[in-house]
């Protein structure tokens, strides 16, 4: 599916200037994701520890705050930052296995986190605080061991390139040149008699005196 996506979908080489600005927006949206994620796990614990009403109340008007008006943008800005990096950057989408399976963590997180939240989303709008549960509270765990993998595999880049990968040539990369063969020394021409060193000439000047 990536790979097809590669085809169909191409974007210029951006600037140095561009990947960077880019990329910073990709890092910080994507660190955003996961303390995120981590601080819904912590507001999610701190309501299954308390049976106050209104401190639980209180924490999930907070998480509905969070997973609809912050979490939401962050994720998509991740997403389309890292599409614009993999489209125009010699990375590609289906070149390296570690940046497909960064797409599958991305994409599952993604699709399930819309899954929970689209039914949710009016109550959400409106103001209704997000029901702390015990399966609500692994799922978020899960899914924050997954960001934390897919970070680890941006910095370790591991398993190296796809078979696509290994057919397609990394774009701006000047193929190789063959090895050259040393110039043979200029024949002697016939007749010519050969330089000697100045060391030489001294010595044979001298056995003839």
């Amino acid at each position: 599916m990536t790979a097809i996506a590669a085809t169909i979908f191409t974007i210029p080489r951006l600037s140095r200037k561009a990947r960077a600005a880019v990329l910073t927006i990709h890092v910080a949206m994507s660190v955003g994701w996961l303390g995120l994620d981590g601080a819904l796990v912590a507001l999610e614990v701190a309501g299954l520890s308390t049976a106050n009403a209104a401190i639980r109340a209180g924490i999930g008007a907070a998480m509905a705050v969070i997973a609809c008006w912050v979490l939401i943008p962050v994720v998509f800005a991740s997403l389309a930052s890292g599409l614009v990096l993999a489209l125009s950057t010699p990375w590609g989408l289906g070149r390296y296995w570690w940046v497909l399976a960064k797409c599958g963590i991305a994409g599952a997180l993604t699709a399930a986190g819309l899954t929970f939240l689209l039914p949710q989303l009016p109550s959400l709008v409106a103001g209704g605080g997000e029901p702390a549960g015990i399966q609500t509270l692994i799922a978020r765990a899960l899914a924050l061991v997954l960001l934390l993998a897919a970070t680890g595999l941006s910095v370790v880049k591991p398993w190296g390139k796809t078979p696509r990968g290994r057919a397609v040539a990394p774009p701006g990369r000047p193929a190789k040149q063959p090895a050259q063969v040393p110039t043979q020394r200029a024949a002697k021409q016939p007749g010519q008699v050969p330089t000697q060193r100045p060391e030489k000439q001294h010595a044979v000047t001298a056995q003839q005196k």
